[in-house]
């Protein structure tokens, strides 16, 4: 990882990094053209004209950012940017340039220009999952993992053997990104686990993670100011935003626009995922273990304690639309006469905004548009169809 004074590149690397910033140095191993667990990235080589990003993780595809639209509609010309679409990851040698638009988080104070890879997840993996759930940077040595289901298990500590390490690697309380020192984290990693198969079209099955608790209090860590949530669209918490009551009852019945036929048992899409009221307890790492498919083996719905978070709407790196939202948030119609609105399709462009529909279809991980309605609204009806 890190160089020696033999392996400096002329004028030297900061903190002895074998390239010029850190998410520079991920993405050696973690940028590729075919979808990989590991990827998170699509090379440029793969990125023409039309054409869209490979990757489908969870989290999403950084390449998003490098792709801006224009169209022309109700005569006057729309672009939107590419660093619409995401974190905006500084890495040059990869073409990626930090926000062009926000000089700090939104909603907080990390400056975008040190915006690495290293600003949410922890280099060292130092935090791990304790037998009793909490969450610790030292201690018993690390057996492995405890990100992922392996066939409906999930990888567990073991009291007085081991621990696994936090989802993704992610930083938590107490956790400094160097290049930001007064940054500091107050937040512990979220409780999730994902499917041992997740960067994988969506065409025939869905992703499902399961998302546990203090997903949005995580997010805070950068994007509340001090002393204050500071979510700039809802306060995303079990208290003043649960899925309990008329919400969850929208959730679990909608199906598509026009179409509330739906029940709990069949009502998940990862289109809209929510928060599982479930911790890193061994009980609560089994159930979260059991949800996590990738097979539409488990699509049950929320309950009436289950909450939206932050990445109820948005994923995590980003995504083919504005704010790295999953599905677009603005144009009215998402599918548009039985197809995915492009510039090849005929869709009047207020539908299409310059993309493909390749590129569109992507942007959904592939799945069909029969699954939708022939014009299917925005997915906020999925929550507030009834409203």
């Amino acid at each position: 990882m890190h160089g020696t004074e033999q392996g400096f590149v002329v004028g030297g690397n900061p903190f002895l990094l074998q390239a010029v910033s850190p998410t520079s140095l991920c993405l050696h191993c973690h940028q590729g053209q075919i979808p990989q667990q590991h990827l998170v990235s699509t090379s440029d080589g793969v990125l023409g004209a039309g054409l869209p990003p490979q990757m489908m993780t969870p989290g999403g595809d950084f390449a998003w950012l490098k792709r801006t639209y224009t169209w022309v509609a109700g005569g006057l010309l729309r672009r939107e940017e590419g660093d619409r679409h995401g974190h905006n990851i500084v890495a040059p040698e990869f073409g990626y340039q930090s926000d062009a638009l926000h000089a700090t988080a939104p909603r907080g104070t990390y400056p975008s220009q040190y915006l690495y890879c290293t600003s949410c997840h922890d280099p060292h993996g130092r935090y791990r999952v304790m037998p009793d759930g909490t969450t610790a940077t030292t201690g018993l040595p690390i057996e492995g993992s405890g990100s992922l289901s392996e066939n409906g298990l999930a990888r567990n500590p073991v009291a007085g053997r081991s621990v696994v390490g936090a989802y993704r690697l992610l930083a938590g309380r107490g956790y400094q990104p160097v290049y930001v020192p007064g940054q500091v984290f107050v937040e512990d990693p979220f409780a999730a686990i994902a499917p041992a198969q997740y960067n994988r079209p969506e065409s025939a099955a869905q992703t499902r993670v399961a998302y546990g608790s203090n997903v949005s209090e995580w997010c805070g860590n950068c994007h509340a100011p001090e002393g204050g949530t500071g979510f700039p669209h809802h306060q995303w918490n079990r208290t003043s935003h649960p899925l309990g009551g008329s919400t969850s009852d929208y959730y679990n019945v909608y199906v598509k626009t026009g179409d509330l036929s739906g029940s709990k048992e069949s009502s998940f899409t990862s289109l809209v995922p929510f928060q599982m009221e479930l911790g890193n307890s061994l009980q609560d790492r089994g159930a979260m273990a059991a949800a996590a498919r990738s097979d539409d083996g488990n699509l049950v719905g929320p309950g009436a304690q289950d909450t939206v978070m932050c990445l109820t709407c948005h994923r995590a790196h980003a995504s083919g639309w504005r704010a790295m939202l999953r599905w677009n948030p603005d144009a009215d119609r998402i599918v548009y006469e039985g197809a995915y609105p492009g510039t090849d399709t005929g869709a009047p462009p207020e539908y299409h905004m310059g993309r493909t529909e390749a590129e569109a279809r992507r942007a959904y991980y592939d799945r069909p548009a029969s699954v939708f309605a022939a014009n299917q609204n925005r997915l906020c009806e999925k929550c507030h169809a009834g409203e």
